[in-house]
């Protein structure tokens, strides 16, 4: 018979507070191993709060039958370690007793408390959604606009280090960082891209498990038939490194006779919405949606427009836009483009010159647009949860193994 094992997950964010792709992700799988795999494993989550005051201060709550742990925090995504972190990660091991512990995003938690796991020769994974672990600018573009598209893998070769720190500071944090990833049981890439700059930055453990969809929303086939024009959505935020600059700068710059414009202001409340005009373009703002409620947004375009001057480890937009039928205009830079084929997209490097000749080729074909894109496999978040069990069992297994040997 088997015992249940238990599997704590740990990411920044976790319902009722969700906010990005990567706590999507930590959600899925959370849910989707206590739903699937019952039998298998108990799941419990350790997260933050960044809001609650005072710090430090633990609080307990449940979600869907899984008990959530929430520690409250000071927003400092730099950070690589904390001791009070590492102190209360300990007491949470100490109580739960996790067999297996799997990290998704820690900035504000910080990497102590994989330092605390190792300390405990706990088994466990660190998924690496972003470049917080390699870098000291977790999405590899600094303050002035300058972009690190395979992060440092030369730690010789100079760099603007952000304001406040030294270059001795900045080595010593990539170097505890990378130390605790190379020590790990296996490091998780959301992308191929991204397994490719992590191994170039010195991580000789780290595998692809691709991001997936999540199986809990209907992602229904867009429908745009209220209107004979094209609708081209920016969704990812109005800040530069999502390209909404050159994404604005190009439709300024153009005449267009057959688009209008839909963008998502994340600074905006749920109800927001505001009508203007940007050149000859009708532009809709909408505010911040709810993630339960993203799918509805899809529904409602025909061109998704992800043109991010960052590379992104990932890009579930542009994945979930394409579940629904819409055509994807995404970067090359990073992972957000991944998947994007002549069928469903385009692939550009982000520049306003680029996203005008997208935009001219949707104007002078827009019953094409109008038609839904194909894609040939979009990926599930059950099937990557799948594989992450998979490889849950193996080290488990391992470490049974290890444990036998040093008994006898």
């Amino acid at each position: 018979m088997n015992t249940i094992k238990k599997i704590a997950i740990v990411n920044v964010l976790f319902p009722p507070k969700a906010l990005g792709g990567a706590t999507r992700i930590a959600v899925d799988e959370a849910l989707t191993i206590s739903k699937q795999y019952s039998s298998d494993f108990e799941v419990v989550v350790f997260t933050a709060d960044v809001q609650r005051r005072p710090v430090d201060i633990l609080n307990v709550y449940p979600l869907s039958g899984i008990r959530v742990y929430e520690i409250s925090k000071h927003i400092n995504n730099w950070i690589e370690k904390d001791e009070k972190s590492f102190e209360i990660f300990e007491k949470f091991i100490d109580f739960e007793k996790p067999d297996l512990i799997h990290f998704h995003c820690i900035q504000v938690l910080t990497a102590s408390m994989v330092e605390a796991t190792q300390k405990r020769n706990i088994p466990h994974l660190i998924t690496v959604h972003d470049a917080w672990w390699i870098s000291d600018y977790q999405f590899l573009i600094d303050e002035k606009g300058n972009v690190y598209p395979e992060g440092h893998p030369d730690p010789f070769k100079p760099f603007t280090l952000p304001d406040g720190i030294t270059l001795e500071q900045s080595i010593k944090r990539r170097n505890y960082l990378k130390e605790l990833l190379n020590n790990s049981n296996g490091v998780l890439a959301v992308s191929d891209t991204f397994r490719q700059i992590y191994e170039k930055n010195g991580v000789s453990n780290v595998i692809t498990n691709k991001n997936g969809i999540s199986d809990d929303v209907e992602w229904r086939d867009k429908n745009t038939s209220h209107t004979d024009k094209v609708i081209c959505a920016h969704i990812g935020g109005m800040s530069p490194h999502k390209g909404f600059d050159v994404f604005k700068q190009a439709i300024l710059s153009l005449h267009t006779s057959h688009i209008e414009i839909l963008i998502i202001d994340h600074t905006k409340n749920e109800n927001h919405c505001t009508k203007t005009r940007w050149g000859n373009m009708d532009v809709t703002i909408l505010g911040h949606v709810n993630q339960n409620k993203i799918a509805d947004i899809y529904q409602q375009i025909d061109v998704l427009f992800a043109p991010s001057t960052c590379p992104e480890s990932f890009g579930l937009v542009t994945r979930e836009a394409t579940a629904c039928g819409c055509w994807v205009v995404a970067s090359d830079l990073g992972g957000i483009g991944e998947d994007v084929t002549p069928e469903n997209g385009f692939r550009i490097t982000p520049t306003k010159e680029n996203i005008s000749k997208v935009f001219h080729e949707i104007d002078k074909n827009p019953k094409k647009y109008k038609e839904l894109s194909k894609s040939v496999h979009i990926r599930r978040s059950s099937e990557q949860v799948e594989e992450i069990v998979g490889i849950f069992k193996t080290i488990l297994k391992e470490s049974e193994k290890r444990k036998n040997r040093i008994s006898q």
